[in-house]
């Protein structure tokens, strides 16, 4: 890597780990704690070296149609600098590595695979987690973090103009909201870097290295017999319409009436004139109710799983000492 004589002096013992240049012989020089910013000597100025410590409270990027202006503000002070807008992301990147490495966010060694910007939301992509914010601010400690250690799953919701990206961690579905035209990019740089972390190549094979068991399809007939209540049709009289009738015939000892030449239609094929059949109404109000009760179930759990999500910031936050 090529490393001009002043940057050397400026490193300080650290290694180089990216080199952007920016034209010219001007380059971004990022280490694990800094970023150096190298300017070669011009008509206007001489060769010179501005240091960036990664630490940073907040950082902002504004983009302009030719240039790119990264501000990091710290505790007492900022600083600022600018890059070709062409050469915006392949800065951000590593930069914002070296931001979240010294915030203690990722472990050592762990890259940033992307970075995307959307409008007031920012999602970076590392090795091992994902980093969510929102707002006018590119980042500062307002931030939500996924570990890929917890996620069981992955999806989307597809919309219009907006796309749900779904990430389950324990089996709790989390919702990001990205541009419909951007979620694919996304979805599958996630995807991958999840895939990578866990060492699987595909959803079932995550499910299954997570020990997540997906839950079997609700069985109407079998919840209906569990609450109790008593079925207006016999199965047993549909498979054999016969049967009832002749052990009713038996039991009491009367003779089985003829078989009437003349065929007969029986809505629910029971032997027994006796036995009012059931009404179709019937049928349509109890299934109404079952589906109203799931309805209401799924409710409940939409609103646990917005709680849920509430504690774990709030628990987040008060480990941030906010």
């Amino acid at each position: 890597m090529d490393v001009p004589p002043l940057v050397r002096e400026r490193l300080d013992g650290e290694s180089v780990l990216t080199r952007v240049p920016l034209g010219g012989d001007d380059a971004v020089f990022v280490t694990p704690t800094r970023t150096l910013v190298y300017r070669a000597e011009g008509l206007l100025s001489d060769e010179s070296v501005a240091a960036y410590p990664h630490d940073v409270e907040r950082l902002d990027v504004s983009q302009g149609r030719r240039k790119s202006t990264f501000t990091l503000s710290y505790v007492d002070t900022s600083g600022k600098f600018t890059v070709p807008a062409d050469r915006t992301d392949d800065v951000l990147a590593p930069v914002f590595g070296g931001v979240l490495a010294a915030a203690g966010i990722t472990d050592d060694g762990e890259r940033v695979r992307d970075v995307y910007r959307f409008s007031e939301l920012t999602l970076a992509v590392t090795d091992g987690h994902l980093v969510k914010h929102v707002g006018n601010v590119f980042w500062d400690d307002d931030y939500e973090l996924y570990d890929f250690d917890d996620v069981t799953g992955i999806d989307a919701e597809e919309g219009s103009v907006a796309t749900q990206l779904v990430v389950e961690l324990d089996s709790r579905p989390h919702r990001v909201k990205v541009p419909s035209e951007q979620a694919a990019v996304v979805r599958r740089t996630l995807q991958s870097a999840v895939f990578a972390h866990h060492d699987v190549d595909s959803i079932e094979a995550l499910r299954e290295k997570q020990g997540v068991v997906d839950e079997p399809a609700v069985d109407r007939k079998a919840a209906f017999e569990e609450s109790g209540i008593e079925p207006l049709v016999d199965d047993s009289q549909k498979s054999d319409p016969d049967a009832g009738s002749d052990a009713d015939s038996n039991a009491s000892g009367v003779e089985e009436p003829e078989e009437p030449d003349t065929p007969i239609d029986r809505v629910g094929d029971t032997a027994d004139p006796g036995v009012a059949e059931p009404a179709a109404g019937d049928l349509d109000e109890v299934l109404e109710r079952l589906n109203a009760l799931e309805t209401a179930v799924d409710r409940q759990n939409e609103l646990i799983e917005r709680q849920q999500e509430t504690i774990q910031t709030l628990v987040a936050e008060l480990r941030r000492g906010r």
